[in-house]
């Protein structure tokens, strides 16, 4: 709906009316009863009439919808104007996120019967949609019928391999994206770019897999002294409103979060990802290691499993590093020296994160007071013999 002053060569007589604006309101179906229409016409004009009775004769151009999701015509209109606006538009913010086939499919995966189970049960969800959400009827209750799954769990231990086999038993491209690359250090951007990130998804019809998510799913600030801490803040209800309205799937991985938002509960499934047992690194054992690759009569598998603590992103490291280690010293097989060194290896280059002293270990001191100093007692081994021994 548009308002304009009176059109030049109309002026208004001296100690007349102030002029009416003229009114133009545009964007009524076709079809609709014509009293209908007018009726509409009428009450807008009415009350875009008294708004301007307080706020002036400036031109006003507004907007009404009921689609929320789209981006209002008016920006569209003021851009292709030249007129300045308020940076890309979500369609072309979308264009930065391409969606990709699947690299994983599930029988790559070594996950605990329940992990498995959780995840099968997803991709059915979204399988049977129509089903459940129209013929059923679940839409009733279920607006925005959107299927979101978080993987949480240590680095490592599968989540974005689970994530690509999903995609590829639904039979859909995937596109994948990291958090941080949604952040911007400009304020209000990053709300735009995973609003764009699930528009990308939406067109494309992919999986959505947004990786690192853990600071968009814990619990928010209730106070935001800080400009970051809005930002958070608006990124986690920027997410909340496009799991409402996407129809499609999003994957989410978090490593680390300890307290989640309670707003997630009703949108999101957790499923978790543990640190493989040993038989389940005996398997993901076997499956990194390829009939190509040539291995020594003495690899087992069995003993290589032994090696605790370990994931599958460790395992694929290690086979990786000890196929090489052959090569640069010239040897044309791997073997189970090679693969136990190698993957203590790849354990050692973790980083180390020391952790807090306990209380045996920090002894609490006044700080008016010094602990004396005291040699250390002499080795067991170099203690002198007690008298009559």
């Amino acid at each position: 709906m548009k308002r304009n002053t009176r059109p030049e060569g109309h002026p208004v007589r001296p100690g007349g009316p102030a002029p009416r604006p003229a009114f133009a309101v545009t964007g009524i179906p076709g079809g609709t009863d014509e009293v209908e229409a007018a009726l509409l016409r009428s009450r807008l004009i009415a009350a875009v009439d008294a708004f301007g009775g307080h706020h002036g004769p400036e031109p006003l151009t507004v907007t009404i919808t009921n689609r929320p999701a789209d981006r209002p015509p008016a920006k569209a209109e003021a851009k292709a104007e030249g007129e300045a606006g308020d940076g890309p538009s979500v369609a072309e913010r979308a264009e930065h996120f391409t969606a990709t086939a699947p690299l994983y499919t599930f029988d790559r995966l070594v996950l605990p019967d329940r992990t498995m189970e959780q995840l099968l049960r997803a991709i059915h969800i979204v399988e049977r949609r129509r089903t459940l959400f129209e013929e059923w009827g679940l839409r009733t209750i279920q607006p925005h019928p959107s299927s979101a799954v978080n993987l949480e769990g240590p680095p490592g231990t599968g989540k974005t391999m689970a994530a690509h086999a999903i995609a590829d038993r639904l039979g859909r491209p995937l596109i994948a994206a990291r958090a941080s690359q949604l952040e911007s250090k400009y304020h209000g951007e990053g709300p735009k770019n995973l609003d764009a990130l699930f528009h990308a998804a939406g067109t494309q019809g992919a999986v959505l897999f947004l990786d690192e998510a853990d600071g968009l799913m814990s619990a928010r600030f209730e106070t935001t002294s800080h400009g970051s801490e809005h930002a958070v803040n608006a990124m986690r209800s920027e997410l909340l409103t496009a799991l409402d309205r996407f129809e499609g799937l999003a994957v989410f991985a978090t490593n680390l979060v300890s307290s989640y938002d309670t707003a997630f509960d009703s949108r999101v499934r957790h499923v978790r990802f543990p640190v493989p047992d040993e038989a389940a690194r005996a398997r993901i054992w076997c499956r990194h290691l390829p009939g190509t690759l040539p291995l020594a009569d003495d690899v087992r598998t069995q003993d290589l499993a032994a090696v605790d603590d370990v994931t599958g992103r460790d395992i694929r490291r290690a086979v990786i590093d000890a196929a090489a280690e052959a090569l640069l010293t010239g040897r044309d097989r791997v073997g189970q020296a090679d693969l136990l060194a190698a993957v203590e290896r790849v354990k050692e280059s973790r980083p180390h994160r020391p952790a807090p002293l306990q209380p045996p270990e920090a002894p609490q001191l006044r700080e008016t007071e010094q602990p004396p100093e005291t040699p250390p007692p002499p080795p067991e081994r170099l203690r002198p013999p007690a008298a009559g021994k």
